[in-house]
């Protein structure tokens, strides 16, 4: 398809200039002031008012086809200076000089590689994406010509046929050709799945990555094992995982209430070790534990922890392809589509979760956690709060970071996703009186501390009581 441009002249004329992808963007400006008699020095290419570099070839340019460009004058006329031109030889030699912007390209070669260049059968320059071909196109090309106008640039000279430029690239070194695998079935090499998958999304392993996949993995992998087709991903049933509640704001976890009664069953069947104490101090299943008190080993892991196995790759490519096509096949979505969307996710988590855990952290590292439904308010949490403060009268906020965000009475935790958990943070509206030193729970509700453990015990509990119920009826 033809390629032109339509030129706004200051008179404003308009003309149009038919382009090819190797003409620069200074080819276009002075073809038009020699037909309309303007001094091309004088004056700009201007593209919605923004200046365009006129060195650029239009194919990298950015600009569409069929566009409009505007020619205004320039408040500083350019000057024609000197540019410094290295060629780079097949041996890997380099040769520069200095040179005019209306030299040839043959001037530059003979006066840099004039005796190499004796030997060749077929000399070509290539600049960049340009290739001028033979002796002929090379005196009749200049370095202006090439977008070179100023600084300096860097060219190669090699001896090819002008074909062969096509089929290797400008590349010397012949591809190396692989024997084809007997078995088309057999096993892929670790280097060919560390790229199936990726689809082009510029993924990278990262050490948090390669942990979690230690730690899901299943326990004694065989070489038997490792060799096994991964199952199809319909029918996979991932482990659900433990509660993570870190330290941001309220971010719901996926089949967070899977399997409750496996889980119990768990810690009471386990040999010599007892259930944690739960001190239920409220309504709502209340226990208040202490960040403070609770003791977490560091996680000190040796570095073949971190040695991907092949069937570690293979999880971690899977994973890494489903969420690159799920990115590129997403559709755009109108306002009114995006609105609904959130309100069938919402559905749907009103449908799985049944309760929301919740837990208030105090300034000075306190924890209150209670259990509440999806489809209450946030004024039902602050009065659950309310009861535990020394202070009830004061006015408080409840929040989430970071950013910090406060929370609104009005809504109901569901649009607040705080469902299925959440970790939000207090705090009084007064700043004086949210000092780490200040007692923030009454004194008989500090007595009766929980453990963490116990805390998420008592959830593990609640819900598996729930389950229990609601199959019996």
């Amino acid at each position: 398809m033809e390629k032109r441009v339509t030129i706004l002249l200051p008179n404003g004329r308009r003309q149009n200039v038919s382009v090819t992808a190797n003409m620069t963007l200074l080819e276009i400006l002075e073809t038009v002031c020699s037909k309309h008699g303007y001094d091309s020095e004088e004056h700009c290419l201007k593209f919605h008012n923004k200046d365009v570099s006129l060195t650029q070839q239009f194919r990298f340019s950015g600009l569409p086809n069929n566009c409009v460009l505007e020619m205004e004058p320039t408040e500083k006329r350019r000057t024609v200076s000197n540019v410094v031109v290295c060629i780079q030889l097949s041996d890997g030699s380099r040769e520069q000089g200095e040179f005019a912007p209306n030299d040839t390209v043959w001037q530059v070669v003979q006066k840099l590689c004039g005796r190499q260049v004796k030997t060749f059968d077929s000399p070509i320059i290539i600049y960049m994406r340009s290739e001028v071909i033979g002796q002929k196109n090379m005196e009749q090309t200049t370095l202006k010509s090439l977008g070179i106008l100023e600084g300096r640039a860097m060219m190669r000279l090699v001896d090819k046929k002008p074909e062969e430029l096509k089929t290797q690239a400008n590349v010397y070194k012949p591809p190396e050709v692989q024997p084809k695998p007997k078995d088309d079935d057999a096993q892929p090499s670790t280097s060919r799945s560390t790229t199936s998958g990726t689809g082009g999304g510029g993924f990278a392993l990262t050490s948090n990555m390669i942990k979690s996949l230690k730690r899901t993995a299943p326990e004694g992998n065989s070489d038997a094992q490792n060799d096994e087709e991964m199952p199809p991903e319909k029918d996979e049933q991932p482990e659900a995982p433990k509660y993570d509640w870190g330290s941001g704001s309220g971010y719901s976890l996926n089949n967070a209430e899977a399997k409750p009664m496996q889980m119990e069953n768990d810690a009471d069947d386990s040999p010599g070790r007892a259930p944690p104490v739960v001190n239920v101090i409220g309504p709502r299943q209340a226990v208040l534990f202490s960040l403070d008190a609770t003791h977490k080993q560091t996680d000190e892991l040796p570095d073949s922890f971190f040695d991907l196995t092949v069937n570690d790759l293979k999880m971690v490519l899977r994973d890494l392809k489903r969420t690159s096509a799920g990115d590129d096949d997403a559709p755009l979505l109108t306002a009114k589509l995006r609105e609904l969307e959130r309100q069938k996710a919402m559905l749907a988590k009103l449908n799985q979760y049944k309760d929301c855990v919740l837990r208030i952290q105090f300034p000075d590292r306190f924890v209150l956690q209670g259990i509440f439904k999806p489809h209450e308010t946030m004024a039902k949490v602050e009065d659950f709060v309310r009861e535990f403060l020394v202070n009830p009268s004061e006015k408080f906020n409840i929040f989430t970071i970071p950013p910090k965000k406060v929370l609104p009475s009005s809504e109901t935790l569901l649009e607040l996703n705080c469902v299925p958990n959440a970790v939000v943070h207090f705090g009084f509206l007064k700043d004086s009186l949210n000092s780490e030193n200040n007692r923030f729970v009454l004194e008989k509700f500090v007595d009766q501390l929980t453990s963490e453990e116990g805390a998420h015990y008592a959830v593990q509990k609640y819900r598996c009581t729930r389950a229990t119920v609601s199959a019996s009826s």
